[in-house]
């Protein structure tokens, strides 16, 4: 739900209303961010863990993941425009801006990341 709410939230800035990918990038983690604490905290773990502890560790990862996130959506960017991975962008645009498919992969690098620190860190019993 965290990743359709991003992914939806980035959609409809960067590729509806064309706002700058970084700033819709932000924005969309934002409103998932907080969708995916309490979803998190209440259906995936099923946390008691005291709550400001709890949040401080959520920001905590949050912050280290978007990070990775950020580093890979402007990497992904960056291939995208280079000569050899033209026909592929070429491609991609048929359907959507290069910098949302950026922003596709850069979310699975998110995703992967942040869980896998939830579970392990932020709501372990």
């Amino acid at each position: 739900m965290n990743t359709l709410i991003t992914l939806a939230s980035v959609w409809v800035m960067h590729q509806i209303l064309d706002w700058n990918l970084e700033l819709s990038n932000f924005l969309g983690f934002i409103f998932g961010a907080i969708n995916s604490y309490l979803m998190n905290r209440i259906w995936n773990f099923k946390s008691h863990n005291r709550k400001r502890t709890e949040i401080i560790r959520f920001i905590i990862v949050f912050l280290a993941a978007y990070a990775l996130n950020f580093v890979t959506l402007e990497a992904s960017v960056y291939v995208l425009n280079t000569a050899w991975c033209k026909p592929f962008t070429d491609f991609i645009s048929q359907f959507m801006k290069p910098g949302f498919f950026a922003n596709i992969v850069a979310n699975g690098v998110y995703v992967i990341a942040s869980f896998t620190l939830y579970k392990k860190w932020v709501f372990k019993k």
